[in-house]
């Protein structure tokens, strides 16, 4: 897999969690959204941002981590 079909795939996963994260129920029934801290009142159309970028954050964080792991590992490997 190419590194623009694995972005282009891990974007369509984001989206599709950030479109149904706002639909989904709370297991304990209460209206309160993460969205709400940033903007007042938020919509369906908020919320769904909101869970995209939070989406795209989190999955930058991880590849930060595995870029970390990848050069370090190619640091310990002895040059042939």
């Amino acid at each position: 897999m190419k590194v623009w079909q694995a972005f282009l795939t891990v974007q369509a996963i984001v989206l599709a969690i950030a479109l149904v994260m706002p639909i989904t129920p709370t297991k304990t029934g209460g209206r309160a959204n993460m969205a709400a801290y940033f903007v007042e009142n938020p919509g369906y159309l908020h919320e769904a941002v909101f869970w995209f970028l939070a989406g795209n954050v989190l999955v930058a964080i991880l590849a930060v981590i595995v870029v970390i792991l990848v050069r370090r590992d190619k640091r310990k490997k002895p040059a042939e």
